[in-house]
């Protein structure tokens, strides 16, 4: 069941925080915006109990240990529950892990959404006690990150106003939308397995949209691809 709380009417969204949800094979997700002063608000969410949603918000939030205010001086893309309950402060760790709990909450995955390097987005990822987790998770998950953040940003222009992307640069060589997503994934280097993982394409599909992504560009590489992006204004 998908509920939607604020004043978000992004689809961008929708379809990240269902994309995550279906990938993963997760039981439940939610997407949020995160303000100046790092409070979540703006959410979408997917089989979340409405309770957790609820004490997490009135107060459970200041004992995650995923919450963005912990996260921004790691850099981090993804994180998981299970890895980062175990650093965290003796306290905030037993709060948490008694509520999850109680929720039946086995484990999580956070992405964390950036511009200009500040976070400016999320997405919980969540199994039920008893789920299996995907043996791949993070793989999966650090692999899907790019693909999320370039569509939330180029779907919500008060998210990436200021935020110039690849695709925008390389539209003028009449690119369709799939080579442009083609590109923006391989200027964050991404292999074209990863690029046929994220965007859910064959290989063989993925070297074709290269070979006409060569074509229209005239170069002969990925490198040559890289290069002109970076120089175009």
């Amino acid at each position: 069941m998908l509920t939607i709380m604020g004043n978000i009417a992004d689809p961008a969204a929708t379809r990240a925080v269902q994309f995550a949800y279906d990938v993963l094979e997760a039981s439940g997700a939610a997407f949020y915006r995160v303000n100046g002063d790092m409070v979540l608000d703006d959410f979408v969410l997917i089989s979340v109990p409405p309770e957790f949603h609820r004490q997490y918000v009135e107060g459970m939030s200041r004992h995650d240990p995923l919450h963005v205010s912990r996260m921004v001086p790691t850099g981090r893309q993804v994180a998981r529950l299970v890895e980062e309950i175990a650093c965290a402060n003796i306290d905030d760790a037993a709060a948490y892990r008694s509520f999850s709990s109680h929720f039946g909450i086995g484990d999580m995955l956070e992405f964390f959404f950036r511009r200009d390097n500040r976070i400016v987005a999320g997405m919980s990822v969540m199994w039920r006690d008893g789920m299996r987790v995907p043996d791949n998770a993070m793989t999966m998950a650090t692999k899907m990150h790019d693909y999320i953040e370039f569509n939330l940003l180029r779907g919500a222009p008060e998210l990436a106003a200021t935020v110039p992307t690849v695709a925008a640069k390389a539209a003028r060589y009449g690119l369709t939308a799939r080579e442009q997503e083609v590109i923006e994934l391989l200027c964050c280097g991404r292999t074209n397995r990863e690029i046929g993982d994220c965007l859910q394409i064959s290989l063989a599909t993925v070297k074709t949209h290269l070979l006409h992504v060569f074509e229209k560009l005239g170069v002969e590489n990925r490198s040559a691809v890289v290069a002109m992006m970076s120089r175009l204004h």
